[in-house]
């Protein structure tokens, strides 16, 4: 057992160091490849053992699993390595989803809870803000510009869950402040819509635990909170003008050339006469060949309509409406559904216009949803202080 403490200590550190170079060292060098391979090997070997515990395996586990094998095979007969696209996307999902099982064999043997979970969220949270600001300084000097837009605001949508792990309500809302700080600073659009509905779960959250003896100061308390919220949020978004420009330019119809590169992917898979084609797509990152420019679809649904055609989108539909279902479970409390519930429809609604299922920031919602999944134990009201939420 201690053994098995020591590899998920080792995990968290490795992917904390990993996700941290860029401005700890530099990115791309034999030091993160080296432990973007260790990761791997790890989670490898734990694909392999969780095989042989002696549990029935949820039918969400067995469809994660599944969408990972597509990509794993799609990628052995259908990609490169030496295409930079080929290995930044194969990358990406094997650190979105293999990474999934380590941890849920972790929570399976109750070597993962909420205080684990938070003591990361420590850890990561800094090292996130620092990178946060390390790729708009890269960017601002490359672009020449004075505001640009990070795609890291979409690693603090990720962060969002953690939030309601707090059992101090202080320590909750100003997780979530920050949080959506970064998320409106970061002017990336998509992140913000996904932030948004993180937000309003968060408060919903917080206002269903609210237990029956502490009604009444646990609205109030609760609805306080939940108004300054709203407020500091309001006041953080109606700061940034180049966040409320490009919102403006959305509502005109400009989503930065995306309804081309969707267009183009969709009507050239469409029409092409090859049944192949039709049911199993072009191979790994069809989506550089259907978009003429070589460009991914930014866009889950048509970035494996593309790879693997009806047979991707209709294993993705699967993956989703065994994911959803998973939250109508009889054994799970509320807590434990929404947090689920606030998971899933983040990631499902960043699947409309951004990367999901292959993006590397995906090893965060990863470790959550094993925890969750593999979990006995459920995550219960506090009884020292009902309010809050333990485990």
């Amino acid at each position: 057992m201690k053994t098995e403490v020591y590899i998920r200590n080792l995990l968290f550190i490795l992917l904390t160091l990993y996700f941290a170079q860029g401005s700890l060292y530099a990115s791309g060098t034999l030091i993160s490849q080296s432990i973007l391979a260790l990761v791997i090997v790890i989670s490898t070997i734990y694909f392999f053992k969780q095989f042989f515990l002696k549990t029935k395996k949820p039918l969400f586990y067995k469809a994660w699993t599944l969408l990972l094998i597509l990509n794993v095979f799609g990628f052995i007969f259908t990609g490169s390595l030496k295409d930079p696209i080929h290995f930044s996307m194969f990358k990406g999902i094997l650190i979105s989803l293999l990474i999934f099982y380590p941890f849920y064999y972790f929570a399976y043997k109750e070597l993962l809870n909420s205080k684990i979970l938070i003591q990361f969220f420590v850890i990561i949270f800094p090292v996130t803000i620092f990178q946060f600001f390390t790729n708009e300084q890269n960017l601002l000097i490359e672009l020449n510009s004075d505001s640009v837009v990070n795609n890291f605001a979409y690693a603090f949508v990720g962060l969002i869950p953690f939030a309601f792990f707090f059992r101090n309500k202080l320590l909750a809302y100003g997780a979530i402040v920050i949080l959506m700080f970064f998320i409106i600073t970061g002017a990336k659009r998509g992140a913000l819509v996904a932030g948004a509905l993180g937000l309003l779960l968060f408060m919903y959250f917080q206002l269903r635990i609210i237990s029956k003896k502490n009604r009444w100061t646990g609205y109030a308390v609760s609805l306080f909170f939940i108004v300054a919220l709203s407020y500091v949020t309001i006041n953080f978004l109606e700061s940034n003008e180049f966040l409320i420009n490009r919102l403006e330019s959305l509502r005109e119809g400009n989503i930065s050339g995306r309804d081309q590169i969707y267009a183009t992917i969709f009507n050239t898979w469409y029409n092409d006469d090859s049944v192949t084609h039709f049911l199993f797509g072009y191979g790994f990152a069809g989506s550089t060949v259907l978009s003429g420019g070589g460009l991914v679809a930014h866009n889950d649904w048509l970035e494996l309509l593309s790879n693997f055609g009806l047979l991707g989108v209709g294993i993705y539909l699967f993956f989703f409406y065994t994911g959803f279902s998973s939250i109508r479970n009889a054994t799970w409390n509320v807590n434990r559904k929404i947090i689920m519930l606030t998971i899933l429809s983040i990631w499902f609604l960043t699947t409309l216009f951004s990367m999901g299922y292959t993006s590397d920031l995906g090893y965060i919602r990863a470790i959550l949803i094993a925890f969750l999944l593999g979990g006995s134990k459920d995550i219960v009201l506090s009884k020292k202080n009902e309010n809050f939420i333990t485990n």
